[in-house]
C-alpha cells in the first residue's frame, strides 16, 4: 500500500505543470536565463576539471528547459537523461538519488512513474524553501553526475538570483 501511495505522490508531482501558472507573477521566485547560465557554467567547469564530458540541463519549476549544454564528446542520450533528471528533481523537490535509493531498496513500483528519472544526477534549485527549478547532469557515474549538479548550485548560492 505504501508503494502505491508513494508512486501516486510522485506521479502527481511530475504532473504539477498543469497546476502552475504559465507566466510567473511579479515577485515570484524563479530561475531565469542568467541564473541558468551561471548554474550550468559552474557545473560545466566542474565536469571539465574532473575530465568528464557531460550534458547539463537547467529547468524551471514546471520542468521546462531554460538551458541545455552538451559538452563535446557527450552523447545525445546523456542530454535526454539530464533533462529527465532536472525535471524530476524540480517536481519532487529532492535529489533524484533519493528515488534511486528507494527503487533499489525494494520500491520497484517507482519504475512505473512515467518520465521519472530514478538515478542520481538531478538536484532541485531552491530559493529559501521554494522549489524554483532543477539541474540535471548526465555523463558520469550517478555519484559524479550529482556532484557536478550540486557544484552548479554553488553558483546559485553565491549570487545567481
Amino acid at each position: 500500500m505504501t508503494r502505491i501511495l508513494f508512486s501516486a505522490a510522485v506521479a502527481a508531482c511530475l504532473s504539477v505543470s498543469a497546476a502552475v501558472p504559465a507566466v510567473a507573477e511579479p515577485g515570484d521566485a524563479m530561475v531565469g536565463l542568467a541564473d541558468a547560465q551561471a548554474i550550468a557554467g559552474r557545473a560545466q567547469r566542474t565536469a571539465t576539471e574532473k575530465g568528464l564530458n557531460m550534458a547539463i540541463v537547467v529547468v524551471n519549476r514546471e520542468g521546462r528547459v531554460i538551458l541545455s549544454y552538451r559538452m563535446d564528446g557527450s552523447s545525445f542520450i546523456n542530454l535526454a537523461l539530464a533533462e529527465k533528471k532536472a525535471a524530476t528533481a524540480a517536481a519532487i523537490g529532492a535529489p533524484t538519488s533519493i528515488l534511486e535509493q528507494l527503487a533499489d531498496g525494494g520500491k520497484p513500483s517507482l519504475l512505473s512513474v512515467p518520465g521519472a528519472a530514478l538515478v542520481g544526477g538531478g538536484v532541485p534549485i531552491m530559493r529559501g524553501d521554494r522549489i524554483v527549478g532543477g539541474i540535471g547532469v548526465s555523463g558520469g557515474s550517478a555519484q559524479d553526475d550529482e556532484a557536478v549538479a550540486k557544484s552548479g548550485l554553488d553558483a546559485a548560492a553565491s549570487g545567481a538570483k
